[in-house]
């Protein structure tokens, strides 16, 4: 006859399982996703913007400052040089 000795005492424990341990659990989870997708969502829109060529920034500015220049000519002739700086590059 064989004799098999178990020795309990060396397995860890198992984790008291509850519903406090499981929302924590899922809180830290959703904190990760919603940092990883914010991340996601920050760097697509900054390489996103930064394609944007000078003269398409330049035309863009250009079209805000026609459609503010009868209420407030003054600075619409100011987005205006702003715009020939930005796209011809002189920005003394």
């Amino acid at each position: 006859m064989t004799t098999a000795t178990f020795n309990s005492s060396n397995i860890a424990t198992a984790q008291p399982s509850s519903v406090g341990f499981a929302l924590r659990e899922l809180g830290v989870a959703a904190q990760r996703l919603a940092t990883a997708l914010w991340v996601s969502v920050a760097t697509r829109s900054a390489s996103q913007s930064s394609a944007m060529s000078a003269s398409d920034a330049a035309q863009e500015l250009r079209a805000f400052a026609s459609s503010i220049a009868a209420s407030d000519r003054s600075f619409a002739d100011d987005l205006f040089a702003a715009a020939d700086r930005h796209e011809f590059g002189d920005n003394a």
